[in-house]
């Protein structure tokens, strides 16, 4: 009678969990697949309260710019108007990091902020030092020399003049790390003293030199809280409206290159021959990884996939704990109990006895009759 018994709450306890593991495979597959939209739109959007809110504002993912200069083998020969030869030097990896200040929430769904950005030399990634020297065309010297090509000869004599004073030339052998971030340069001065604004520079003259420790203006951006749709959008930049924009992982590259020639009356350019040189080129890249790649992962990725598929493991168990009670139940209606004694110590008439009753459980009872319990 125990065993029946247990067998009996076994079955009970199989419907039940079959049947609570069906119900909540059901209310899973109708409400998780908004609980996951929400859970996207609540981690992604620019809001204090959610998951990439501090990424956002302080920058985890590293970007990398990895500079190659082209070293002017032969500056002499190409003074004498002979063909340029370049060798290519690099990369100098600068790794950038970025953080947003002045951080604004206005009430029509938008955020302004100023992004700073500073680089710093990786030497573990790149091939040589920011100590290497380059020859490379002295941009100012020649920049200048264009653009006095169709001024009297005599302004052409006094520059000449200037840049022998200064001693300038058409070719400059600087360090990496002056041609990147700046070097004092005379003809800078002069130029910003008598012509004030028509260079980008201050101080000193460098190609990144206005990139490092800046920022690149006030942008106002759409936050998403109210509008998921317009999220990351550029709503203006420093006062600029209708300005669009989404920003995305990407990858970046650019050469940069310099018309050069001779130019008649300027006696530092010597007989070069019209020619487009190329400085440099570079390529900026960021990739998520580590911790950050881990939380964004969790959170967005594998949450969202666990709920998905627990939905239908839940909803297959339970339908097939609920088909396997049914199985469970004929088994035990077709039970057939056989009693077999084998011990010599018997009589034969309790054999005979015991093998009626044996048959008599194999027969159907006929109807009415109670059968009792035969204890031996």
């Amino acid at each position: 009678m125990g065993s029946r018994a247990g067998v009996r709450w076994a079955t009970a306890a199989l419907g039940v969990t079959g049947l609570l593991c069906a119900v909540l495979g059901a209310v899973m597959i109708v409400l998780v697949p908004s609980l996951i939209e929400q859970q996207v739109l609540k981690n992604v959007r620019i809001d204090p309260s959610s998951l990439s809110f501090n990424m956002w504002k302080e920058i985890p993912i590293p970007f990398y710019l990895s500079v190659y200069f082209f070293h002017v083998v032969n500056p002499e020969e190409i003074l004498k108007g002979e063909k340029p030869q370049v060798q290519e030097r690099g990369p100098y990896v600068y790794r950038e990091f970025r953080h947003k200040s002045n951080i604004t929430f206005y009430d029509n769904d938008t955020v302004s902020f100023l992004e700073y950005r500073r680089f710093q030399f990786q030497p573990a990634k790149s091939h040589g030092l920011e100590s290497d020297y380059i020859v490379m065309p002295n941009i100012l010297v020649l920049t200048a020399a264009m653009m006095m090509e169709d001024k009297p000869l005599s302004q052409k004599l006094l520059v000449t003049l200037m840049f022998s004073t200064l001693g300038e030339r058409a070719f400059m052998n600087r360090t990496v790390e002056e041609i990147m971030w700046g070097y004092d340069d005379p003809l800078l001065h002069i130029i910003n003293n008598y012509l004030p604004n028509m260079l980008p520079f201050n101080g000193k003259f460098g190609l990144f030199s206005e990139l490092n420790n800046s920022h690149s203006g006030l942008f106002t951006v759409f936050t998403g809280v109210k509008d998921f749709s317009r999220i990351h959008l550029v709503n203006r930049w420093n006062g600029l409206s209708k300005v669009t924009g989404i920003p995305m992982n990407c990858s970046v590259k650019l050469q940069l290159s310099l018309y050069i020639k001779a130019i008649k009356g300027i006696g530092q350019t010597g007989s070069i021959r019209p020619v487009v040189l190329p400085l440099l080129w570079f390529g900026q890249s960021g990739t998520m990884e580590g911790e950050t790649l881990q939380t964004f992962y969790t959170q967005l990725v594998l949450v969202p996939a666990v709920l998905h598929y627990a939905q239908y493991v839940f909803l297959g168990l339970g339908c097939a704990l609920l088909l396997f009670i049914p199985v469970v139940c004929h088994i035990r209606s077709e039970e057939k109990c056989y009693l077999f004694w084998s011990s010599s110590k018997k009589g034969s008439k309790d054999k005979e006895a015991i093998q009626a009753y044996s048959e008599s459980l194999m027969t159907s009872p006929p109807k009415g009759t109670v059968l009792q319990e035969a204890r031996l």
